[in-house]
This record gives C-alpha cells, structure tokens and sequence, in this order.
C-alpha cells in the first residue's frame, strides 16, 4: 500500500512540474505574406506567326446550363499543326463583353495534366486572345487535344413571367482563329425545366439537352468547314436558349468564414459561417451543397438555433454527399434580394488526412471542404492547429500565420470560388508535446492510462517480449537492404547527371560526353526502378511503419520531379528573354536548388531511418 501511496505522489509531482514548466504562453505573433508572391509570372510573348496552317479537326462543346446563376463551359478542342515547324502554343478567344464574368479559366492536356495559360494582351474580333501553352511542342502533321474549362457568371438572365424565367445568349462553338473541319455542341438544362427553345438546335429532351451540329447547317449554308472565329456561320454563329424553371433560382454566398481545427489528439473540426443571398425572381427555401462523403455529425444552425428538415443523400461517390436545407421546416422562404446566415459542422476522420511519425503530423485537406452548385463571392479559411510547435513545410503559402497559446493559424483568402475548383494543401508539423499536456483532458488520460496498467505491467512483460520476438521475426531484412542500396544507387546516379549537367554549362565536358552520361544514367535508373518495386511492395505490405517510409519516398521523389521541371521550365524562358531581370532568374534558380538539397537531405534520412531496421 505504501508503494502505491509513493508512486502516486511521485506523478502528481510530476504533474505539478510539468504544468509549472509548461504555463509560459506565447505571444500572440502574426507572419504576413506577400499574396502575389507567388503569382508573378512573367509575361511570355505570342507568335502570330503560321496561325493559318494549325487547323481544329474536331471541337467538343459540353455546356451545363446552372439554375443557380452559372454556366459551365467544356471545350475539348484537337489541333493538328499544318506548319514545317513544331508550336508551343495556341489562342482561345473570350468575348470582351463577358470577360469581365470569367470566374473560372483551366486547360488540361490529353493526361490530365494543368497547361500554363497566359493572357495575350491581344484583342482580335472584339475577343480578348489567351494564349495556352502544351507541355511540348506539337511537331508538323500532329495532332493534340486538349480540354479547356472555364465558368460565367451573371449572363444568364432571370425574369419573372407566369413562371421564373432564365435566358442564356451563347455563341454555339469556341471563338477561335483557326479553321474548324468538324464540331458539335450540347447544352445541358436542368431536368425539372419546361418550355425549353433553342433556336436552331436540336431538343433531346429525353436527356434534357440541347444538340447543335455542324451537319445540320453544312448544306443550309454552303460551306464544308467553319472558318476563323466562326464567320462563315452568319447568324448561326450564336442562339439563345431559354426555358422556365421554379426548382432553383440565382444563388450566391456573399462570404463564408471557415475554420478547420486539426487536434494532434485525432479530431478534425469543420465550422462554417455561410452569408447566402437570394439574386432571383422566385421565392426560396431549398438550400443545398455538399460535404465530404466521410464527414459525420453534421449540426446545421443559425442565431436561433438548430435548423431542422436537413436531409442527406448519397451521390454514388466516395468523394462528397449532398445535404439539402429545407427552410420551410422551421425558418421561412428566402425571398429575392434576401440573405440568410447559417452555420454548418461537422467532423472528418483524422486518418483519411493525417500521417504520423513520431511528433510531426503531416496533412493533406482540401480547403475548400464544403462545396455547392452556386457563385462565392468571397471566402477566410482558418486552418487551425491546435499544440503545433513549428510548421516545418506546406506546398500553398497562406496569407498569415497566427500564433497564439499553442495554437498557429494559417490563414487563406479567396474571391469567386466555383463548383469545380479544388484547393489542396499539404503541411508538415511539430507537435508542442508541453502545450498539449496543459490541456485538462490529458491529465485525465495520463491518469487513467497509469492506474489501470498499473497493475497489469507485470503480467504483461512476458506477452510483450513474445510479441516483440515475433514482430522482429516478421521483419524483411533482406528486403530492407535491398530496397535500401538500390535506393541509394538511384540517388548517386541522380546526383551525377546533376553534376555533369553543372559541368556541361561550365563548358567542362564535352556535350558528347555529357549526353552519354546521361543516357547510361537514366537507362540505369529505369532499371534500378523496376528492381525497386518488388521490395517496395513487400515493404508496403508487412507494416503500416514501413508503408508510411515508403509513401513519403513517393511523395518526395514526385517533388524533386516537380522541382528539376521548375527549373528546366525556369532556364528556357530566362534563354528565351521571358523573364524581368537576370537577378530574378538566379534568386528563383537559387530557391529551386535550396528545395532540391531540402528534398535530397530528407531522402537519405528516410532510407537511413529504414536502415536502422537492419540492426
């Protein structure tokens, strides 16, 4: 009884010292960043140069006609270079009178791959021209699609008639200024819409869609293709589509303040503040928007408390739900030119986001967590860690980063978010292991943890040496070293054609040699790949320590790929006179090769950490 009465006093003791030591707060302390930082790209001229012989063979139109205020444009378009020479780039044109609505702009290669897109400064047809650029050259007599994306808000039109109205004025096809040999268009409307017109399209209204073809005006007017910016195509050029629909009306979020709560204790809290206004003709009361599919304990209120008549449903997917509010329940309509303010939670699983080693944390979240089918006008993030030491890495640099007791946020601003648009970002952080013992709830653990293994410790001993003899059995050594010294050959050999890269600028090798360098190298290093996998996925297989080495191997080397075309990319437009200053050129250079040893360094402490498994 005595022991136990003195092991007591020794941990409340300990205890006392711990909260005496750990009670120094930290100073509430703000890190500005440069929100542009990151956003200036030089300006890359354009070449008007052999546009006539780059022909579209065929343009994909698929449009979904929005109830809730936006249109959603996607052009597949296949471009096929006619010229004795290879392009880098091609034009798409926006219409000056809407440009100003463009709220989304994205172009994908055939590997769904981002393009760099970049404004022209050129104006042609009244179109303001931007210039898309492939990852490489499209070389003569080849063809490349490529898929552009891009959203409009306010050009459709709402009226309110007998029924509510919406009118979209559309040119049918991508104003481009090149040759098209073929084309098609569909329009999708809203399933509960009536009354459709569409001028010359077709009405499938068994899809509820609209079709426009290029046969059906081919021999109306004459002509075997559509010319440069569709001129050819007379008042076929553009229709107007309009239909009645009351199920939905123009919807916007004026602001959203969201706040994402990472606990290192396995909790991830998700608080919205939504501002949602009502710009239609029609009155309102169905409010929806989607939620992870993984989310739980979704609480829906607002100053007066909980909102009743919630409902779920599942999408088919395991990427989001859809949650719908219905007003009607237990608050009133939402009438044109109202606002309305409510509040959604919910938790997310800590381990669909979170990966552990030791005190550092790291995570990858969308933040935009919470998405909807209407416009946002403006929207705060506060990512929120809470008993985070430092923040050692993140791919997205926020606005601000707070520090206060124990807790850093990092803070993200964004303007008109749409449906479609993604912010993923990854961080790294050290857990404050002091800070997080202050908290009462750990005390609580700590406690209960010592009082009821007390007594089992040493019944236990034994069945722990058992399992640890056996966990050591089931260690792959001879994968382990393997995996390891192939590791280590690939790097070194990533290290020499680095060097004989450096070498080569400095004119101290021959390019022959250099060139032979390379390709015994990278012959190599595919080899050494394909020896690589089988013990990756053994390692990946025994344990979830070993998994964990080996994703963040991945991730890094998915990185280092990334960094070393940053710089290619960051070398040839310095050679080809696109950037500001050469002073700009070496401080980028000199960032890249910083993150590229950061990258480096951490490898080798991965594989030596899956050494220390050897001894």
């Amino acid at each position: 009884m005595l022991k136990k009465e003195k092991f007591l006093l020794v941990l409340i003791g300990f205890l006392l010292i711990l909260v005496v030591f750990s009670s120094k707060q930290e100073n509430s302390t703000i890190i500005s960043f440069d929100s542009n930082q990151n956003n200036k790209n030089p300006e890359l001229s354009a070449d008007l140069e052999g546009i006539k012989n780059i022909v579209i063979t065929n343009v994909e139109r698929s449009s979904n006609i929005s109830g809730y205020g936006l249109i959603f444009l996607e052009d597949t378009l296949t471009f096929k270079n006619l010229n004795n020479n290879p392009i880098s780039s091609v034009y798409f044109g926006i219409p000056v009178d809407i440009s100003e609505n463009l709220v989304f702009l994205e172009a994908i290669g055939i590997d769904k791959n981002t393009l760099l897109i970049e404004n022209s400064n050129m104006i042609m047809k009244e179109l303001e021209i931007i210039i898309i650029y492939f990852n490489s050259p499209l070389l003569p007599h080849q063809t490349r699609t490529i898929t552009i994306n891009h959203i409009y808000k306010d050009i459709l039109s709402f009226q309110l008639f007998e029924d509510q109205i919406i009118t979209l004025s559309v040119a049918i096809y991508p104003l481009l200024p090149y040759k098209i040999e073929d084309a098609t268009a569909i329009f999708q409307y809203p399933e509960t819409a009536s009354n459709v017109e569409a001028g010359w399209g077709f009405i499938d209204a068994g899809r509820y869609r609209i079709v426009f073809t290029f046969d059906t005006v081919k021999e109306l007017l004459g002509i075997t293709y559509i010319s440069p910016f569709l001129e050819n195509l007379g008042d076929r050029i553009s229709a107007i589509i309009f239909f009645s629909y009351n199920d939905g009306t123009k919807l916007e979020t004026k602001e959203i303040n969201r706040e994402i709560i990472i606990s290192p204790w396995g909790i991830i809290r998700v608080k919205e503040e939504f501002s949602i206004e009502n710009l239609g003709e029609i009155d309102f009361y169905t409010i929806p928007f989607k939620i992870p599919y993984h989310a739980k304990n979704l609480y829906i209120s607002d100053d007066l408390g909980e909102i009743l008549g919630s409902t779920i449903e599942d999408l088919g997917n395991t990427k989001y739900k859809l949650v719908e509010i219905n007003l009607i329940e237990n608050r009133v309509r939402l009438g044109p030119n109202a606002t309305f303010n409510f509040n959604v939670e919910y938790n997310l699983p800590f381990e669909n986001y979170v990966s552990l080693n030791w005190f550092q944390e790291s995570v990858q979240i969308d933040l935009l967590t919470t998405t909807y089918d209407y416009l946002g006008r403006a929207q705060t993030t506060n990512v929120m860690i809470d008993g985070c030491y430092t923040v050692d890495f993140i791919t997205s640099s926020p606005e601000a980063i707070k520090k206060s007791a124990g807790t850093t946020i990092l803070v993200y601003r964004s303007d008109f978010i749409c449906p479609t648009e993604s912010m993923v970002i990854q961080f790294t952080f050290t857990i404050d292991i002091f800070d997080i013992l202050l908290r009462p709830i750990i005390f609580i653990i700590i406690i209960s943890l010592i009082t009821s293994t007390y007594v089992l410790i040493i019944k236990t001993k034994k069945k722990d040496r058992d399992i640890t003899g056996l966990e050591t059995r089931f260690v792959p050594i001879n994968e382990i070293r393997e995996f390891c010294s192939l590791y280590e050959e690939k790097n070194a050999l990533i290290l020499e054609i680095r060097q004989a890269e450096e070498d080569s600028k400095r004119k101290k090798i021959a390019k022959k040699k250099f060139k032979n360098i390379v390709d015994k190298n990278t012959s190599k290093i595919d080899e050494i790949q394909i020896e690589i996998n089988p013990f990756k996925k053994v390692l990946m297989e025994t344990s979830e320590i070993f998994e964990n080495i080996v994703k963040r191997l991945d991730i890094l080397e998915a990185e280092r790929t990334s960094v070393k075309d940053s710089l290619s990319l960051l070398e040839s437009r310095y050679k080809r006179g696109r950037l500001p200053s050469r002073a700009a050129y070496i401080k980028l250079s000199e960032d890249f090769k910083r993150r590229r040893k950061k990258i480096n360094r951490t490898i080798d402490k991965l594989i030596q950490q899956l050494r220390s498994y050897l001894l």
